[in-house]
Parts: C-alpha cells; sequence; structure tokens
C-alpha cells in the first residue's frame, strides 16, 4: 500500500465515523493525518484546540513543534505555527472589538467539562448562558473545520492515490526491464539519489554543492549504459553520417529511436523527452557553473533523474517491443515459407 492509499484509508474512517465518535477523537485523527501529510498549519492548528490549560511551556512548546514537518521553522515569523497561533486567537477572543479581551482558552474535553456543568442547571446567569453559547460556537466551529479539512484530505488523496498506482505500475515495468537488461543501473539510479539526498541536506543557502555536480554525471552514465543496452558503439557513421561511436552516446540514441519509428513503436513524445532530457543536463550545467543556490540546482538535479528514469524505461520498453515484433515478423514468415 502506498503512502498516499494509507492515508487516504486514515481520512476516509475518520470521515466515515465522524457523527459517531466524540469530536475530540476526529481532531486528534485529523492531526495525525496533518502531520503524516505535512500540512504544519493545520496540525498545529487543530492541536491547540486538544491542549489543555497549563502545564510547562518550554514542554508545550515541544510538543507543538513534534506536529510541525520542519521544526525549524518555529521560530520564523512566517512559520506555520505563527499563522496557526494567529489563527486560533482570533477564532477564541471572547469580543473581537475589544482588543483588550480574554481568550478561550479550554481545550475541547475542558469545553465538554464546563458544558457538562452549566447546561443541567435550571438557573443559568445571563452571563453563563451566554459563556455556554460561546464555547458551543468554539465546537460548532472547530467541527466544521475539522470536517472540511478531512473532506479536502480525501479529495487530494484520492488523486494522489490515482497517481501513485499510475506511476508505480510503470515504476514496476521499468525496473524489470532494468533488472533483465541493465542489473547493474539499479545499483547506480540508488547511487544516484543517495547524492540527491545528501544533497538535500546540506546548507541551501549557498552555491550549488559538488554532490548536485556528480549527480548529474551519474545521471548521464546511466542514459548512456541504457543506449548501450539498445545500439551499442559502432564504428560505422549512421546513414544520415553521424558518429555512433562510444562517446557519442546521444547521436545513438537518436538513431536508436530512428530504428524504432521504421516498426512505428516510438511516438514523437519519445523523441521530444530525449531532446528535452538533454537540454536539462544542458541548463544544469549553466545553473551550476553561474553558482546558483543549492536549492535551485537541487531542484533541477532531481528534475534531470526523474527524467532519465522515465526515458530509461521508454528506451528499454521500445527495444522490447521492437524485438517483439521482430520475431512475430520472423515467425510469420517462416509459417509462409513451410506453407509453399
Amino acid at each position: 500500500m502506498t503512502s498516499a492509499d494509507q492515508i487516504l484509508t486514515l481520512v476516509r474512517t475518520a470521515l466515515d465515523e465522524f457523527d459517531d465518535r466524540p469530536l475530540t477523537v476526529s481532531v486528534r485523527r485529523a492531526i495525525r493525518i496533518a502531520s503524516l501529510a505535512g500540512d504544519s498549519q493545520v496540525a498545529v492548528r487543530l492541536g491547540m484546540e486538544l491542549h489543555p490549560s497549563g502545564g510547562d511551556p518550554q514542554a508545550n512548546g515541544e510538543a507543538t513543534r513534534r506536529l510541525m514537518a520542519d521544526p525549524a521553522l518555529w521560530a520564523s515569523a512566517d512559520s506555520p505555527a505563527e499563522a496557526a497561533m494567529r489563527e486560533y486567537l482570533s477564532d477564541r477572543t471572547l469580543d473581537r472589538k475589544n482588543p483588550d479581551s480574554h481568550i478561550a482558552g479550554h481545550s475541547l474535553s475542558e469545553i465538554d467539562h464546563l458544558l457538562g456543568m452549566l447546561e443541567p442547571s435550571d438557573n443559568v446567569s445571563p452571563s453563563s448562558f451566554e459563556n455556554a453559547a460561546m464555547l458551543r460556537r468554539v465546537q460548532e466551529l472547530t467541527r466544521h473545520r475539522t470536517f472540511a479539512y478531512l473532506c479536502e484530505w480525501e479529495r487530494r488523496f484520492g488523486y494522489s492515490s490515482i497517481n501513485d498506482s499510475i506511476f508505480g505500475d510503470y515504476k514496476a515495468v521499468v525496473d524489470r526491464l532494468l533488472s533483465v537488461h541493465a542489473p547493474d543501473l539499479i545499483e547506480r539510479f540508488n547511487t544516484l539519489y543517495r547524492r540527491l539526498n545528501e544533497a538535500a541536506d546540506q546548507d541551501h543557502t549557498r552555491p550549488a554543492s559538488e554532490e548536485l555536480s556528480q549527480a548529474l554525471t551519474t545521471c548521464r552514465r546511466i542514459l548512456e549504459a541504457v543506449v548501450g543496452q539498445v545500439l551499442p558503439a559502432q564504428a560505422e557513421l549512421s546513414a544520415a553520417g553521424y558518429k555512433l561511436d562510444q562517446a557519442s552516446y546521444r547521436s545513438r540514441l537518436f538513431e536508436f529511436i530512428k530504428i524504432a519509428n521504421e516498426s512505428e513503436n516510438v511516438s514523437a513524445a519519445t523523441i521530444a523527452m530525449a531532446e528535452g532530457l538533454h537540454a536539462r543536463f544542458a541548463a544544469f550545467d549553466k545553473l551550476t557553473n553561474k553558482g546558483v543556490h543549492a536549492d535551485v540546482a537541487l531542484r533541477a538535479a532531481n528534475m534531470c533523474a526523474l527524467n532519465v528514469y522515465i526515458l530509461c524505461g521508454e528506451v528499454l520498453l521500445l527495444k522490447q517491443e521492437t524485438e517483439t515484433d521482430a520475431a512475430a515478423e520472423e515467425g510469420s514468415d517462416d509459417l509462409g515459407s513451410d506453407t509453399r
């Protein structure tokens, strides 16, 4: 089961049982989902609804930080935690017209307890009645927002689950082709991903690191190795006069695509993908030479790696389809010879 599928299951369980469970249960479920989804502002905001009065301020802060996808953002002025706090204070202000108004800082469980004491009494003072109404508004506002968050996640992860399934099926095919035709490339892809992860862990405010340049070199070598599987280097020139030696892997790639096109297996999309990947390589070289920040170069490197993987899959699929068509044609010719 994919990550998107797991989250979608949690969301649908929370929605299906929303009206049958206490509000605190639904909110806890929503906090868990928000944390898994990386929606830090929602996780922190709903966490404030459950936070009881009192407690050690430092420990309370640590508990809130644990809900954030990136705890390092805690202290920044525009952090998800700050945005969540502003929304919480606005929702819980007793009198919005009065800037010095008190805040209803009770947790949802404490609100349940207070309402349980206030509402059974027949002699409720006007102020108590007003307080009870305000606490009810807090409950219903939280209920409404929690339900809205869950509905949004169901829509988002339902879409993500479909995408995960499509890419997962394609990945299974490509991984199988790699294991059959070029098993050593699986480890090269693992090396590539490790280098990108190492680069992601570094300071992104400084210029692009050496790891990103090495990652790009690995991308090129992987593509060159796949091209070697479908059209090995040769001394002869192509019909159009292009070199097809070891160094000219790009020419060999387009020559292979041309050959595959003769059996009508290749689409214009594959040609465009190959051309676009080489354009990405060139653009990445310019980025690193200009000394751009690592976060910009990292995004470019990740896109290069993803496109290399997809193109390698396309090329290996073309090889498989071309060989299948050739075998079928040969079998048809043999059958025709036997009948004669």
